[in-house]
């Protein structure tokens, strides 16, 4: 059998961990002793306002764009033309992990270099508690618990999938850690979310057995021990080939234990792909991942809502594409999918998911799928960057980037383009105040905001944008 060379904690994992998905967030005080702001002007962390500017009350529903299209309702890709972007995107991205089909040997390269190296930029950081940095001394029993003696071996891989909401952690702690004590809501340890029946390729574990090192279909981490059950790999390709499925549709779709729906079990966010084993009226009876003895996996019957579900995808419209964002509108902001919010890029995940669609976790990755629609250089005027994303983008289906964020198109009104995305905030700067305003949310904004900050409008911030077609 061939071997697999991964390089785990690699490199495009640590660009996913310490990539900001956020428009502000920097470390002011920071900035000023290295000479970036003028160490005189003071700084400020205030709420936004609930009404941002240029945004009125009925652009706050898909309707409102919707209407401005001259065929909302045309169907822009089959989804035998999906399943080949989709390839396409899988086989490029060093973002994504094909779990159904990943080598079933490898060998560690490297890894004790990259942890050491990420721990070494953890101590820089700060665990809320202290006005100083942690330091070295806070990883020490952490890295106890790693066995190094095996990262150069020859070794199997497991699989598994996630029988319940879980997190992927950077390290294997659930003790949180800040970039800067400006940003104690942007816990940086955290990777990203998965929602239950996601598949795992397990590769490493620590000497207590309480943290797996994983590959998910979308980043690398560690989980919990309690978050996971083993099984074969064939079972989770067949556990993905269902005859029949649903994805789930709403926000917040939960799951329940019996047919009256009046156990509760848990809830999974929308995109989530579930299998239908039959469908009553107003339910359908899923199959779910659950823990048996000795952490093998088993399956479950479970209800949801037809409500909140599509049986197999919905139409890739943009009448639909922009009418389950705006189900997103004002969801809070959850770096990494924090406490189950989401941030920038997992909110267009979600999204695109309906659709069958496979967009990588990051917006680094994002951007790299779909057709080009336009490039920014740094002196392009912001009229001219209005009017190229008005011309060029397809609104509900084009994807706006700058280094650290990314947004979905909606529409233009009096020559500005509008945009919907998770938003953590924005700065305005003054001569003598640099205040951030948390928008916390997923918002719909006009691509002006932040810009009286030194670092400019999203406008004139913005890098590229693809279209998903």
């Amino acid at each position: 059998m061939k071997k697999h060379i991964l390089f785990l904690l690699s490199l495009p994992f640590l660009a996913f961990v310490f990539a900001c998905s956020s428009t502000s967030g920097s470390n002011f005080k920071q900035l000023a002793a290295e000479g970036s702001l003028a160490p005189s002007k003071e700084f400020a962390i205030a709420p936004a306002p609930s009404s941002l500017q240029d945004v009125g009350r009925s652009m706050k529903t898909a309707g409102y764009w919707v209407a401005k299209l001259t065929d909302p309702d045309k169907v822009m890709l089959t989804n035998k033309e999906i399943n080949a972007i989709n390839a396409k995107t899988v086989g490029a991205s060093i973002y994504i992990n094909n779990v159904q089909y990943f080598p079933t040997v490898y060998v560690r390269k490297n890894a004790e270099t990259l942890h050491k190296k990420m721990v070494n930029i953890f101590s820089k950081y700060y665990d809320g508690f202290s006005k100083d940095p942690v330091g070295s001394a806070y990883f020490d029993n952490m890295e106890k618990n790693v066995n190094y003696t095996l990262f150069n071996t020859t070794a199997s891989v497991r699989f598994a999938m996630t029988v319940k909401y879980a997190e992927l952690r950077a390290l294997p702690t659930r003790e949180p850690l800040f970039s800067s004590l400006d940003t104690l809501d942007l816990d940086r340890v955290q990777v990203t979310q998965l929602d239950l029946a996601s598949p795992l390729a397990v590769l490493y574990e620590t000497k207590d057995k309480q943290w797996f090192y994983v590959a998910s279909e979308i980043a690398e981490g560690w989980i919990e021990q309690d978050s996971i059950a083993f099984c074969p790999q064939n079972t989770i390709r067949d556990y993905k080939r269902w005859d029949k499925f649903a994805v789930t549709i709403s926000p917040r779709n939960d799951i329940y234990m019996n047919k009256e729906l009046t156990d509760f079990f848990d809830y999974v966010n929308m995109g989530t792909y579930l299998p239908v084993a039959n469908v009553y009226e107003d339910i359908l009876e899923v199959r779910i991942p659950i823990s048996k003895a000795n952490q093998a996996l088993g399956f479950q019957k479970a209800y949801i809502k037809k409500s909140d579900a599509s049986l197999g995808l919905m139409k890739y419209t943009q009448r639909n594409v922009l009418t389950q964002a705006f189900k997103h509108l004002n969801s809070p902001y959850g770096w990494g999918g924090m406490n189950g919010e989401q941030d920038c890029s997992s909110f267009l995940k979600q999204v695109f998911a309906c659709f069958g669609i496979i967009l990588p976790r990051n917006s680094t990755g994002q951007i790299q799928t779909g057709i080009f629609a336009g490039s920014f250089d740094a002196a392009d005027p912001e009229q001219l960057r209005a009017q190229k994303i008005i011309k060029n983008g397809v609104p509900g289906m084009t994807l706006i980037y700058f280094p650290g964020h990314i947004m979905l198109y909606i529409g233009s009104e009096g020559g500005k383009p509008y945009i919907i995305h998770s938003i953590w905030g924005y700065g305005e700067d003054t001569e003598d105040l640099a205040t951030t305003f948390l928008i916390n949310r997923v918002a719909v904004t006009t691509m002006d905001v932040g810009a009286s900050s030194k670092k400019g409008s999203l406008l004139k911030r913005t890098t590229l944008m693809k279209i998903i077609k």
